[in-house]
């Protein structure tokens, strides 16, 4: 029997999960067909702004559903999940988990629903829904991570197993750090911190922009994305005056490249679920300060990696300063701690596994 899974996300653009669902799709086994549906946008402007996805174009599919709740979004779900002849849906967050079961009634499909984070279940509209969307279905229930188990837990809801995310840690390595950053025209002989992600309060980059006024001038900071709150953190960079000491790079195409680039990876998160960045970083022999927040306590390499609260500017300065003395030592170790604990075809096998099921 052909399995079809249908992986169902709110919007492609480049994210944590986004990308995880590209790797899905990409990584898939010959005997099993995966294609994308994002509920908003259209495929068009969707590749121009994020152009890894033009090679997987004709297995993504886009219902351009408006603002709010849409009845037509779930017909046309239904409509494609039928197309298809769909034997597994896999969504993703809130919005999509809503959308599927609409989408699904009466259909006898497998349904795995993976919740990347547990944030958004401290709003109480959004953890009733979320609760009465899992009563009573026949859902797999899953968390990438054991702490976002755990967080998921005490809001009453119960996953059925752990799959943690992965990375392509065959194309995530340790490499030449001068070369990329000639490639992405940083300076040669500078420090350099990483930051990356969509610009968003969640992401704590304000934070990170503090600590550098307590980091000497040779420290810069390499921020990766773009995002709603871009122009602010540009003007608070101007009023810190760090300004000519962060470097806005804006969505980088080869994130292998960066990470290579920088001497150490900063996650200043004030939430998070267990991000691809975290990994990647690793993957590419970085050492990591990160806040503890959501899953990242759970894939962070225990040897080199540095955890703070959210929002403490001085702490992350000073554990940036500690990182950065042994950074060297711990490089190839931080990519054989993802090597073993989070590739993506461990990752991918297993939702397939749990796909063929029944």
């Amino acid at each position: 029997m052909k399995h079809v899974t249908l992986q169902i996300v709110q919007h492609l653009c480049p994210g944590g999960i986004e990308r995880l669902v590209l790797n899905l799709l990409r990584f898939s086994s010959p005997s099993h067909d995966v294609y994308v549906v994002s509920l908003e946008g259209e495929k068009h402007s969707a590749i121009a702004a994020w152009p890894e996805l033009q090679p997987f174009a004709s297995r993504l599919f886009f219902l351009g559903k408006p603002k709010g709740r849409d009845l037509n979004t779930v017909i046309s779900l239904r409509q494609l999940i039928k197309q298809l002849k769909v034997t597994t849906v896999h969504s993703h967050h809130l919005g999509p988990l809503l959308y599927t079961r609409l989408a699904t009634i009466g259909l006898s499909l497998n349904h795995i629903q993976t919740e990347h984070d547990s944030w958004h279940l401290h709003d109480t509209k959004q953890r009733l829904i979320t609760r009465w969307l899992l009563k009573g279905a026949n859902i797999h229930l899953i968390a990438d991570a054991p702490r976002v188990a755990e967080q998921l837990k005490q809001y009453g809801i119960t996953t059925s197993q752990v799959i943690v995310n992965g990375i392509d840690t065959e194309h995530f390595t340790p490499g030449n750090q001068l070369l990329a950053r000639q490639v992405l025209q940083l300076p040669a002989n500078q420090i350099i911190i990483g930051c990356a992600g969509r610009l968003v309060p969640e992401k704590g980059i304000d934070t990170m922009l503090e600590a550098l006024t307590f980091l000497p001038d040779n420290h810069r900071l390499a921020i990766a994305g773009s995002g709603p709150e871009q122009s602010s953190l540009v003007k608070k960079a101007e009023q810190l005056g760090v300004s000519h000491r962060v470097h806005w790079l804006g969505h980088c195409a080869n994130m292998r490249n960066y990470y290579r680039a920088i001497d150490i990876f900063c996650m200043p998160s004030r939430q998070e679920g267990l991000p691809l960045a975290l990994l990647e970083a690793q993957a590419c022999g970085k050492s990591v300060v990160a806040t503890a927040v959501g899953g990242i306590p759970d894939l962070l390499c225990p040897h080199s990696g540095l955890l703070i609260n959210p929002d403490e500017p001085q702490d992350l300065a000073r554990a940036l300063t500690k990182g950065l003395g042994a950074a060297e030592t711990y490089r190839e170790s931080n990519a054989q701690y993802i090597r073993n604990q989070a590739d993506v075809r461990i990752m991918t096998a297993t939702y397939e596994a749990l796909a063929h099921s029944n």
